[in-house]
């Protein structure tokens, strides 16, 4: 390779773009000046949807650790619109300051890529089975109401992703390294009257219980509201999870009659009330659910 000169790929930028295609791209996604103003150097999706297309098979999971822009999930998003594909992905990207007032890290603009695609991409399956909806059949129409249907309820019909930092638990955890006297025991103990810190948001601390009984960050989530309070309804009622900090016995027969595997409460929801707790215990067992803790 001559001294000053480009590295050339083996791929031709015609084929699968350029960084200049990447800035214009990002632009037009972003609806921005420029996408130098955003990212010096964006990933071409051309380059890594032909990438994917040759590592991949259509339910791959796509790991980027240097996500940038989101140019990989934009990739994914048009390949899995093309071959009807599964991927899915992970992106990881340190919070690197911009100096920008609309995005002031990285992040942000990797976040507000992917959810700009997804919208572009959920408008366009709306408008197809807008266009399907006003078609009028004829004898050799093979685009039934039964392809439309099957387009909707595809996967693309329902893209979203999920944002995590992160951050210390949840939960304060016992300090075994404090002296074993009677005065530092009482305090550990009454650090631990409240145990979950301060400024914890009950989305934050249900995530941290399913990474703790084995579900991954992707396992669907519903939320439900039984007997005037809200639970968590995690991998189609497997586990119920109820972050309430007032419970009541209407709310423990409500998820016992949900028939989940397991039930994870607050302890503090309790309040202290035993009888309460020992009537929720001996209601789990009664109905067959195998699995009932506090944290």
């Amino acid at each position: 390779m001559r001294e000053g000169v480009v590295p050339q790929t083996y791929w031709a930028w015609q084929e699968v773009g350029s960084t200049r295609n990447a800035k214009q791209e990002l632009s037009k996604i972003m609806e921005a000046g420029s996408g130098e103003d955003l990212f010096i150097t964006p990933k071409p999706t051309q380059l890594i949807k032909r990438m994917l297309q040759i590592a991949t098979n259509n339910d791959s999971l796509v790991l980027d650790f240097f996500a940038g822009t989101g140019s990989a999930a934009h990739a994914v998003f048009n390949l899995n619109n093309e071959d009807g594909g599964h991927r899915k992905f992970i992106l990881v990207q340190l919070p690197e300051l911009t100096e920008q007032e609309d995005y002031p890290a990285i992040s942000d603009i990797t976040k507000e890529r992917v959810r700009r695609v997804i919208q572009k991409i959920n408008q366009e399956i709306d408008e197809k089975h807008e266009q399907e909806k006003t078609k009028t059949p004829t004898l050799f129409d093979t685009e039934t109401s039964e392809n439309v249907r099957v387009v909707r309820g595809s996967p693309l019909s329902h893209l979203g992703f999920r944002v995590f930092k992160l951050a210390e638990s949840n939960f304060k955890p016992w300090n075994a390294q404090q002296p074993q006297d009677a005065a530092a025991l009482a305090q550990q103990l009454e650090l631990h009257i409240e145990h979950i810190r301060e400024g914890r948001t009950s989305a934050g601390i249900l995530f941290e219980i399913l990474l703790k009984s084995g579900f991954p960050l992707t396992t669907p989530v519903e939320t439900l509201t039984l007997a005037g309070k809200q639970v968590f309804s995690v991998a189609g009622g497997a586990l119920l999870v109820c972050l309430e900090s007032e419970l009541t016995m209407e709310v423990i027969r409500a998820m016992a009659a949900q028939k989940p595997e397991r039930v994870v409460c607050l302890d503090s929801g309790f309040d202290g009330n035993d009888q309460l707790m020992a009537n929720a215990v001996q209601i789990f067992k009664t109905q067959g659910i195998p699995s009932f803790k506090t944290v």
